[in-house]
């Protein structure tokens, strides 16, 4: 289990005061993604965190929650957090319904929402991710706040959520070259070898394996990732590489 780093320590003491204070101390808040597998990147990761609750969240508590992660999300880390349902400990489902979630792709969602007197917040909606982040949580996650036992998804919960998650690499890898290249890496060491990879530590173990262009892009990804001045591939470059990728994890028995 890694530990969490010194510059988002405080913030993380903070959430989870926040959490305590808004959903009372019968909860479970456990951090994934990178800070959990040991690659957080400062200035580039997330802090990511799943909450697991005993009863839907009320109107107000939905407020409250929104208005404390615009607050405290960015100071330092970006903040992606969902609020689950505690039988989800038990039995889990895919995809996940979850009550509440924010990143800072939903901000101006979010403002939007806590400005208007009639927004609907009691409602529960699903996510094709979280299956994904919960097979991380798993096998690394940081408890910071409650105890309880973590279940794994199913093989098949586990790769329909990673599969939602790479379907449009080739074309979105020229938006995001370096996340989708790394994501599919990392992807491919877990449906290969059962490895639970970060997008770093991933796209480290693949250099060795792979010919070029692909072990030169990924490579260059990787220098990015830690913050290396390089050139970025050409575009048409990225998409056959994504393209290379892609198929190697279609090919994997049992990819649809």
């Amino acid at each position: 289990m890694h530990t969490i780093p010194e510059s988002i320590a405080p913030q993380v003491g903070l959430v989870v005061q926040e959490l305590r204070a808004i959903l009372g101390d019968e909860i479970v808040v456990v951090i994934h993604g990178s800070v959990a597998l040991g690659d957080y990147q400062p200035g580039r990761s997330d802090l990511d965190m799943l909450v697991f609750v005993h009863a839907a969240l009320t109107k107000r508590q939905h407020m409250k929650l929104a208005t404390a992660m615009l607050r405290l999300s960015g100071l330092p880390a970006p903040i992606e957090i969902s609020v689950l349902d505690w039988a989800l400990l038990s039995e889990w489902v895919h995809p996940t319904p979850f009550y509440f979630h924010y990143s800072e792709d939903w901000r101006v969602a979010m403002a939007s929402a806590l400005a208007d007197s009639h927004h609907v917040w009691v409602d529960t909606r699903t996510d094709a991710d979280v299956s994904a982040h919960m097979v991380i949580a798993h096998t690394h996650g940081v408890m910071v706040y409650g105890h309880a036992q973590l279940p794994l998804p199913t093989a098949q919960q586990a790769l329909a959520a990673v599969w939602y998650d790479i379907a449009e690499a080739e074309t979105q890898v020229h938006v995001h070259p370096e996340y989708v290249i790394l994501n599919l890496c990392r992807t491919i060491r877990w449906l290969e070898h059962g490895e639970v990879h970060s997008k770093g530590s991933g796209g480290a173990a693949m250099i060795a394996e792979l010919d070029d262009p692909a072990r030169t892009v990924v490579a260059q990804m990787m220098a990015m990732r830690s913050g290396m001045p390089g050139v970025m591939p050409e575009a048409a470059l990225l998409q056959l590489v994504a393209r290379q990728l892609l198929m190697r994890i279609r090919s994997v028995k049992g990819m649809e």
